[in-house]
């Protein structure tokens, strides 16, 4: 007796369970390129670690740290020459025409057609560029496109001494990308310090940055009401030796020492740029009792005031009730009870402007220097 099996096989899969069980040729392929893509993403990681890894060596044989420094309003100001107020125009005399090159000066003119431009360098920058070059490594880093930073860094650096080609622009990160990180530079994080006139662009990078106060030379971007003149309407400029380069200088040239400091006994690839500014910064004003008048805050919460948040950064207590304990009235008006009652306990009186100056050189400033008459900003 025979018997007879008889297989169901169905004409054409039944919602799709085949198809689901044994998988397609698309399937398969997007499987393996993305198992390529993986591979590759591994591949391009391990090579930016060990090129990261040469480069850190390299630079602590040579006693050298990395400097990321923004451009505009940090080491210069740029404005569109239809845009000067009537009391700049005499800044077209005045300024040296370039085309590609760099020049010798601090105000230079580009004549394009499509948008003429006047650049103007900031006091003391050829200077800074010098000192730091001993010291750092250097990138240009700024969210300008690639042809207006490579004309600008060449006013800054005409022969290439000091950037090479380490400039990097919104042109080279990634699509969407609105803030500023170190992905693009070549070192670890623990070696690198930041000067940039904007604290907002670094949000993972706040331990490495030193805030500097923007530069603002020209009536386009500093009038922030119908009184106020600029620098150049008022034919003034930051000082070229007590500037905000110049303390920049001096407190890059303490974290450096630190860092390099022949007695501390501890493995250069172990050290961090981040601790040590810290902990310089936390002595500048250690000791200090800070009260502030509220009465420039604006409305603002004290934590959200750069100057508070400096202040307590430096070491100083911030307070606003007055009290024996207080050493040092942080004001702006001398016409105030608070400014009275200072004058009447001795108090020392400082504008904010001394705050920013430590804050920046990593020194206590003489409190001379920043009376509450003299304009801080």
């Amino acid at each position: 007796m025979k018997l007879r099996l008889r297989l169901r096989v169905p004409s054409k899969p039944e919602n799709g369970l085949v198809r689901e069980h044994l998988g397609t040729d698309s399937d398969s392929d997007s499987h393996q390129q993305n198992i390529k893509r993986r591979k590759l993403d591994e591949y391009r990681n391990d090579v930016i670690k060990l090129e990261r890894d040469w480069k850190t060596h390299h630079l602590l044989r040579n006693k050298k740290l990395i400097l990321v420094l923004d451009l505009d309003l940090t080491l210069m100001e740029s404005t569109a020459i239809a845009k000067l107020s009537s009391e700049e125009k005499y800044l077209l005399e005045e300024a040296e025409v370039v085309e590609q090159g760099g020049g010798k000066g601090t105000l230079f003119a580009y004549q394009d057609k499509k948008f003429p431009l006047l650049v103007k360098l900031r006091p003391f920058v050829k200077q800074f560029l010098k000192a730091a070059n001993d010291m750092f490594e250097m990138y240009i880093y700024t969210k300008a496109n690639r042809i207006y930073a490579l004309r600008v860094a060449r006013l800054l650096d005409p022969d290439g001494d000091y950037f090479a080609s380490r400039i990097i622009t919104r042109d080279d990160e990634r699509p969407g990308c609105e803030k500023k990180s170190l992905d693009e530079v070549v070192g670890h994080e623990n070696m690198v310090l930041i000067v940039d006139d904007n604290r907002d662009m670094w949000p993972k990078h706040q331990e490495n940055l030193i805030n500097i106060h923007a530069y603002r030379y020209f009536s386009s971007k500093s009038a922030k009401d119908g009184n106020f003149k600029s620098f150049a309407e008022r034919k003034i400029d930051e000082s070229e030796t007590n500037g905000m380069l110049a303390r920049i200088l001096e407190g890059l040239q303490r974290v450096h020492r630190q860092f390099f400091h022949p007695e501390l006994e501890v493995n250069l690839a172990h050290g961090d740029v981040r601790l040590i500014l810290k902990m310089i910064r936390l002595k500048v004003l250690a000791g200090c009792v800070l009260f502030f008048s509220t009465s420039w805050f604006m409305g603002n919460p004290p934590e959200e005031v750069p100057f508070w948040i400096m202040a307590k950064e430096l070491g100083a207590m911030c307070s606003l009730e007055l009290g024996t304990a207080v050493t040092h009235m942080v004001i702006v008006d001398m016409e105030t009870k608070e400014a009275k009652w200072a004058e009447q306990k001795k108090k020392l009186l400082v504008n904010p402007g001394w705050i920013e100056a430590s804050y920046h050189s990593c020194r206590r400033e003489p409190e001379d220097n920043f009376a509450v008459h003299e304009a801080f900003l």
